[in-house]
């Protein structure tokens, strides 16, 4: 009898250890963009067969990097010089899956603790999708939408001869975005210096910054300050706006006089919402 309860021990032993060294099941599916054709043909003659397929913003200009995450997780990571560049094969366990896909062509990428950040923001483009992974689970097709806001900024009247650098300074600005919700995080002081001699006796001059926000479906406020140095590194004008109205997938425009009689006013425009970059 003893031998009997032995053996039995064993057996449930044996049995536990096996089902919890037993791999997850998982699936392969395939996430793809449908991207915008690029093709070249010449006039009033019919039409060839696209030569490439790229992934773009409307401007015309190629998005570089795309990210796939689950959770936090970073699951898949591709360059625009990949030849499978938008189309994305994951092994994905069965069951529940909170996925976060990001396209961007911003620079200096570097992703830690769920965050993705950029020392250069650019064009960006995201889209969440809860997934339930089982064996009948079919390739996807998703929308990606656009992410970052942008802040451009005309200067009416025309820069003097003592004009030497223009600086900018936007607080707070987002320029980190959490991978899980798509919003920006971290928002800081940004300050932006560059020379500004080339634009002497101009006027009508335009700048421009892309911006995330900390929620997808509210606008947020900053303060955006504009000032001029001359060959000795004083300010000789400046101007501040506050309360600037931004948020995602909107431009905000500021413009007015910075040299004779400052004034700036501020225009949302929100056409830019019904903008996306393509098909998954």
């Amino acid at each position: 009898m003893k031998r009997l309860f032995l053996f039995a021990a064993i057996l449930a032993t044996l049995l536990s250890c096996s089902k919890k060294d037993e791999p997850q099941q998982k699936q392969s599916i395939t996430f793809k963009v449908a991207a915008f054709e690029q093709s070249t043909e010449p006039m009033n003659s019919p039409r060839k067969a696209p030569q490439a397929t790229i992934l773009d913003d409307e401007g015309g200009v190629a998005l570089t990097d795309l990210y796939v995450f689950d959770g936090t997780t970073q699951l898949a990571h591709q360059t625009n010089d990949d030849q499978n560049f938008g189309t994305v094969t994951l092994d994905l366990s069965h069951g529940n899956h909170n996925l976060s896909f990001v396209c961007t062509r911003s620079a200096g990428l570097t992703y830690d603790a769920g965050v993705l950040s950029a020392s250069s923001l650019r064009s960006t483009f995201g889209k969440t999708l809860a997934l339930n992974v089982s064996a009948s689970t079919p390739a996807q097709d998703l929308t990606l939408e656009r992410l970052t806001g942008l802040v451009g900024v005309t200067i009416n009247d025309a820069f003097p001869a003592t004009a030497n650098e223009i600086e900018f300074v936007i607080n707070p600005r987002y320029t980190s975005l959490n991978v899980a919700t798509l919003c920006g995080v971290s928002g800081s002081e940004f300050r932006q210096k560059v020379s500004c001699t080339s634009k002497v006796g101009q006027s009508g001059v335009q700048y421009s910054f892309n911006i995330l926000a900390p929620s997808r479906d509210e606008e947020f406020t900053a303060d955006v300050t504009i000032n001029i140095y001359n060959s000795s590194s004083d300010v000789i004008y400046s101007v501040t706006v506050d309360d600037v109205r931004m948020a995602s997938n909107t431009k905000t425009l500021i413009s007015g006089n910075l040299f004779t009689s400052p004034s700036a006013s501020v225009t949302v425009n929100t056409t830019w919402n019904t903008s996306i970059v393509g098909t998954w």
